[in-house]
């Protein structure tokens, strides 16, 4: 409950003060700042930013580990750097759907999360082709998955 509490104070409620994206991960920290010298360009860790925002943003991307599974997916692909780079990672990718559910004023589904979906979709090899399982895929994800995405996974394929 502490999370959520922390994410609206910190943002506010005026929609319009992030107009990108990128925007709420910048200003939590989870962007990385580009720093030039001469020839040389390098990208740095963000001291500059709100630190409760970055506190809030570190802690739901490390709860989002364990009941996701496309954040656990990217936090262990990202795992080959440090355990707070790979949150900064996942917390980067996570301000981005939340920005987008923010805007759209409409809360998380993940039957629209085109990448969750993906990542847990059962293919089944085929004659013609690998096509998906509905199914095997809906065991497997429990309440993740809608039908609806199921469907619209099998269209796609």
């Amino acid at each position: 409950m502490i999370c959520p509490a922390t994410l609206l104070a910190e943002i506010g409620d005026c929609r319009a003060r992030y107009r990108h994206r990128d925007a709420i991960a910048a200003d939590g920290g989870q962007a990385p700042v580009a720093v030039e010298s001469g020839k040389r360009k390098n990208a740095r860790f963000r001291w500059a930013c709100k630190k409760r925002l970055r506190n809030a943003l570190a802690t739901l991307a490390q709860s989002s580990c364990r009941w996701n599974p496309w954040a656990a997916d990217l936090y262990a692909r990202a795992r080959g750097h440090s355990h707070r780079r790979a949150l900064r990672t996942l917390g980067r990718a996570l301000c981005r759907i939340l920005w987008r559910c923010w805007q759209t004023g409409t809360p998380y589904d993940p039957g629209r999360h085109t990448q969750l979906h993906q990542h847990i979709t059962v293919t089944i090899p085929d004659p013609s082709g690998p096509r998906p399982d509905g199914a095997a895929t809906q065991r497997m994800a429990g309440a993740t998955v809608t039908h609806r995405a199921a469907r619209r996974g099998e269209r796609a394929a």
